[in-house]
């Protein structure tokens, strides 16, 4: 077991469209840009990150840090709607049918209604520029 120095975790998305990402996750769901910098070529390539150096921005949602990567030949977006890798991110809010609202207002498209599920009020999700799945539930 891994002995953690923090009880959060961060995560990082390769973005096929970083402007489209940055306006998902910033101006439309509303996460705040905390830090942006750039990722030299060694460290990329050394570390096993990225073949090149790359930009990154970094959100803060609620405790957990989403950095999204800007690099100059980005992969293409998946293909298929179910693939491999992350699949959804999931977020707890207080008022899933107001924040379903407001959220449609900013242009975010959800896949159904809020729904019950046996263990949350309320269930729904939306699809970041690169089809990770957004799950807002309400508890």
């Amino acid at each position: 077991m891994l002995n953690l120095s923090h009880p959060t975790i961060d995560i990082a998305i390769t973005c096929s469209n970083f402007e489209d990402s940055l306006d998902f996750y910033h101006d439309k769901l509303g996460f705040e840009i905390v830090l942006d910098l750039e990722i030299p070529d060694d460290l990329a390539r050394d570390v096993g990150l990225a073949p090149t150096g790359f930009r990154q921005v970094r959100l803060k949602a609620g405790d957990t840090l989403i950095k999204l990567m800007e690099i100059e030949s980005p992969p293409p977006k998946p293909a298929d709607g179910f693939s491999a890798g992350v699949r959804w991110l999931t977020f707890f809010v207080e008022d899933i049918q107001g924040t379903v609202e407001n959220l449609k207002q900013k242009g975010v498209e959800f896949l159904s209604e809020p729904i019950s599920a046996p263990d949350a009020a309320g269930v729904v999700c939306a699809a970041d520029p690169d089809g990770i799945l957004i799950e807002l539930v309400q508890i």
